[in-house]
């Protein structure tokens, strides 16, 4: 067998072949998370308070719990930009939540009390919540207003002092409508990081497959002539 790989095509095929298994390797290891995050979903509890939720919160948790109870929540409200299924402003307001422990101080959590949709024009109630961590920072998009209460970033400090509210008492999560399973799951399910997988993977083989292809073509590659 001889083989004299052709410099320049070698040069290209090797960190492209390298590329490729990493991209079908780095979809193989999402597949995998999404599964742990689906399993996640489905094992979370549900519990009846807010306070049972905030107290009893697991960090290392990848969800919190559903919270079913009652929200009473009354006093002055934020409007938070956000998306689902089209643009619309989440209704925001202050809960204080009793202290987990004895002699502990009080805690406020921001709490959503409904969903007005730019599109129907309607507004939603949440009849469940869910904890979730503050929405971080967006990378681009309109500035806060506080004067006509339009809130594009989610600025946990701001927004606290805007509901009279001291900035250290809030705690670090949220309660939002709890509607279903994220869109990061229903969109992208591990089926769908094996079938982007399998794609890295083919265009691997193929890549393979036309290197030798050219090597062959141009006699590059076959079999070595046996010596008399």
């Amino acid at each position: 067998m001889r083989f004299r790989p052709l410099p320049l095509l070698t040069l290209f095929a090797i960190p492209s072949l390298v590329l490729l298994i990493w991209l079908g390797s780095w979809q193989m290891q999402r597949m995998s998370w999404k599964a742990d995050l689906l399993d996640a979903w489905e094992a979370r509890g549900e519990v009846a308070s807010i306070q049972a939720a905030l107290c009893g919160r697991d960090e290392a948790a990848a969800f919190g719990p559903r919270v079913s109870g009652p929200v009473p929540l009354s006093g002055p409200t934020l409007r938070y930009y956000d998306l689902r299924d089209g643009a619309g402003w989440a209704v925001i307001g202050l809960m204080r939540v009793p202290a987990c422990e004895p002699g502990a101080a009080d805690r406020l959590i921001f709490v959503e009390t409904a969903y007005e949709s730019f599109t129907s024009g309607a507004r939603t109630t949440p009849q469940a919540w869910r904890l979730d961590p503050l929405p971080a920072a967006r990378g681009f998009g309109s500035r806060n207003d506080p004067d006509t209460n339009q809130w594009y970033v989610f600025d946990p400090a701001a927004m606290a002092e805007a509901l009279g509210a001291t900035p250290e008492q809030v705690a670090s999560v949220w309660l939002r409508s709890d509607t279903g399973m994220p869109a990061s799951l229903t969109q992208t399910p591990p089926a769908k990081h094996l079938g982007y997988a399998l794609t890295w993977y083919g265009l691997a083989l193929a890549l393979i497959a036309v290197y030798f292809a050219l090597h062959a073509s141009r006699g590059r590659l076959g079999r070595t002539p046996e010596e008399p």
